[in-house]
């Protein structure tokens, strides 16, 4: 089992850091979905951009994930309602569905070739009772607020999923899945050609108020984006509000139709089911079982030398229940981090002191693409209207004093579970 990313290939890119000082009129402070979205945003503007990423792009959560394209992230629609009421959770569900139609455009503008899958989203019952109070609930929201979707009991969902050991899904269209290493570095590439600098290898050390400084140069701007998802508190920003989680993806070796049709009897779609820690799944253009998952003890822990060989069996024994005919073989597995807040809702905001504007927790790569757009709209046409949600200081379920208490990961682990609980 090969633990390298398998997206990244063989060989890492070439890579070139900065090493004096230049100007610009904004600086992008990651190379991941979120701010090369952002990136590409100013410049459409016309405004002098240069991004900094400390590996590069697509190093991090974006290039590392299973790409899926869909709204629904740690919240589902319902989440949303319950926690913001009606009209917000739209205006939400809205902004992310922007970041799935953004990525959705600019591979269309660009003709990216990022193994582009058209696929509908599948979310999956795990009990009777989950089917009941989650996935009803889910289709009773989207109905409400005008989402079409399609509910299938335990009998019906034999049909497009091959397997009997879920009680049920709601299935919905509108998404599809991608190579999001390949899309980042495309559009790197793209915004290269137009004359943007892209420095990688190139860590930021500090924030100030003339711009960003890093080990060899300095990028001297009068406005700074920082969208660096979980690495945010290592720049001093939103450090109450950002911790990272840990999930696995896994590749399986290529199957064959046949094979695929024994997972999927009709279209191919994106699923995950209703487990706190879910897993979730997908083939790719060649062929392949996309599988994800974690598991408690590593989802919060930074270090955990164990997990991979625990989570890859994890993995396995949900295959083998669920599509019991399948020799399923797992070629790659590898982790990756992804930001959260407590109540998994994303961070933006700007600094109190600093003209620095940041985002992180995006929970999801739609929710990434609008918010590179979102921090990108605060520079050029001062956008506010989703501020008061985002805050960094907004008010969570668990806040500093028990994180100081029991440690982040713990207070952020009881956080999230009451927060699904009370969904």
């Amino acid at each position: 089992m090969d633990s390298s990313v398998y997206w990244y290939g063989s060989e890492p890119p070439h890579v070139e850091p900065l090493r004096t000082a230049v100007t610009a009129e904004v600086v992008v402070v990651g190379g991941g979905i979120a701010g090369l979205t952002c990136a590409q945003s100013l410049a459409a503007h016309g405004l002098d951009v240069a991004v900094v990423e400390r590996a590069f792009c697509g190093a991090g959560a974006s290039g590392k994930s299973s790409g899926f394209i869909t709204p629904d992230s740690e919240l589902e629609l319902s989440d949303l309602v319950l926690h913001y009421g009606q009209s917000r959770a739209k205006e939400l569900w809205e902004f992310a569905t922007s970041g799935v139609e953004r990525i959705r455009a600019t591979i269309r503008d660009l003709n990216i070739d990022c193994d582009y899958q058209i696929q509908d989203s599948l979310f999956v019952a795990r009990s009777t009772g989950m089917f009941r109070t989650i996935i009803e609930l889910e289709q009773r929201t989207r109905g409400l607020l005008g989402y079409p979707s399609t509910v299938y009991d335990r009998a019906a969902l034999a049909g497009i999923l091959g397997s009997r050991a879920y009680h049920g899904g709601i299935r919905y269209a509108g998404t599809f899945g991608i190579n999001a290493f390949a899309y980042c570095r495309a559009l790197r590439a793209e915004l290269v050609r137009r004359g943007m600098r892209v420095f990688e290898g190139t860590p930021v050390t500090r924030l100030s108020a003339r711009g960003v400084e890093t080990p060899a140069g300095m990028v001297t701007a009068p406005a700074v984006a920082v969208l660096t998802d979980h690495d945010l508190p290592e720049l001093g920003l939103a450090a109450r509000a950002v911790h990272q989680v840990r999930s696995y993806l896994a590749v399986s070796r290529v199957l064959t139709n046949q094979e695929i049709r024994t997972i999927f009897p009709e279209d191919r779609l994106m699923v995950w089911d209703t487990d706190l820690i879910y897993q979730y799944f997908r083939i790719t253009g060649e062929g392949r079982l996309l599988l994800g998952g974690a598991d408690l003890r590593s989802m919060y822990s930074r270090r955990d030398h164990a997990a991979s060989e625990r989570v890859a069996a994890k993995l396995r024994r949900h295959v083998s229940r669920h599509f019991p005919s399948l020799d399923f073989e797992i070629e790659h597995l590898w982790p990756g981090l992804i930001g959260v807040s407590p109540d998994f809702a994303p961070v933006a905001g700007r600094h109190p002191s600093l003209p620095v504007y940041f985002a992180g927790a995006c929970a999801g790569l739609p929710w990434a693409a609008a918010l590179g757009e979102y921090v990108a709209q605060k520079i050029t046409e001062r956008r506010s209207d989703l501020d008061e949600l985002f805050s960094p200081e907004r008010s969570f379920p668990f806040g500093v004093r028990l994180q100081r208490l029991i440690g982040k990961p713990a207070a952020f682990a009881l956080s999230h579970g009451l927060v699904k609980h009370r969904s």
